[in-house]
């Protein structure tokens, strides 16, 4: 077992379902090991905790979501799996230095 392999398929499949539930045990599958081994795995290759991966994933992937589209904050926070916006806002703020709302006012700004 390729375990570098390995973790660029649980990187893909994290990719493809980042709008979606991620499936741990689909991800321990893949390096053939347990749910909290594949969790230690990933955090020692990664150097991140896999949660912690997914999360910062979701959040650039709302940013860029913001910037290009014309959705509402809620519906990307609803995509990304954030149950309300006020907990999206604040993981958003902290994440990128920025509120959403503020990302939606640049991005139709700069398109007029």
């Amino acid at each position: 077992m390729n375990i570098y392999k390995s973790l660029n398929e649980i990187t893909k499949y994290i990719e493809d379902n980042l709008e979606e539930k991620i499936d741990y045990e689909i991800l321990a599958k893949f390096l053939g090991v347990n749910v909290y081994t594949m969790q230690r795995l990933f955090t020692m290759l990664a150097g991140i905790p896999l949660a912690e991966y997914i999360r910062k994933r979701r959040l650039s992937c709302a940013g860029y979501d913001l910037y290009k589209g014309d959705n509402k904050i809620i519906d990307i926070a609803m995509k990304y799996g954030y149950d309300n916006a006020t907990s999206f806002s604040r993981a958003f703020l902290k994440f990128h230095g920025i509120k959403p709302s503020q990302v939606n006012k640049e991005s139709r700004s700069s398109k007029e």
